[in-house]
């Protein structure tokens, strides 16, 4: 029987790429199944999927069926067994939200961009410090981080996505 998933608690996406680097997020992804190399797409092809930790509910008890399980990964987590814990049936994408929107960035942009609030508020300190004491880079910076947003390659500097204002 498949276990509901209100009747069970899954942890969030892990994001490894923040954890580990290249070579040691790569090998904690093939030793446990699951976790993301890389955050966040453009696109939806290009966002990636990965199964998440879960674990039952405390009122309700969990077995597993070796039969049932994943022909390419079993589901149980060896180092985690005294958890109760079992990656997830279904995938979650690999993204994640901080709470950047893309419009307000954008209003931002135009209205006080040339004093860095946009960098700013997207964690470019450095670069927003830069574009204050230069204001704006007499205008010609200013203008070209609001290109930059518009076309898609000024981001916010965690890799996370934008917010949907729906």
């Amino acid at each position: 029987a498949v276990v509901s998933t209100q009747s069970t608690g899954c942890e969030d996406v892990l994001d490894l790429a923040s954890l580990y680097n290249d070579t040691a997020a790569a090998e904690f992804k093939e030793k446990y199944g699951y976790g993301c190399l890389e955050m966040g797409g453009e696109t939806y092809e290009d966002v990636k999927q990965t199964q998440v930790v879960c674990a039952a509910l405390e009122d309700y008890s969990c077995y597993y069926d070796p039969l049932d399980m994943n022909p390419v990964k079993d589901r149980r987590i060896e180092d985690r067994a005294n958890e109760k814990v079992f990656l997830s049936s279904f995938t979650k994408p690999c993204v994640k939200y901080t709470g950047h929107y893309f419009q307000t960035t954008l209003i931002f942009s135009l209205l006080l961009g040339i004093l860095g609030v946009d960098r700013f508020c997207l964690g470019w300190t450095g670069i927003g410090v830069g574009k204050m004491l230069t204001i704006g880079g007499l205008g010609i910076w200013w203008i070209i981080d609001i290109i930059l947003l518009i076309t898609g390659n000024l981001v916010p500097n965690d890799k996370s996505n934008w917010e949907t204002l729906f």
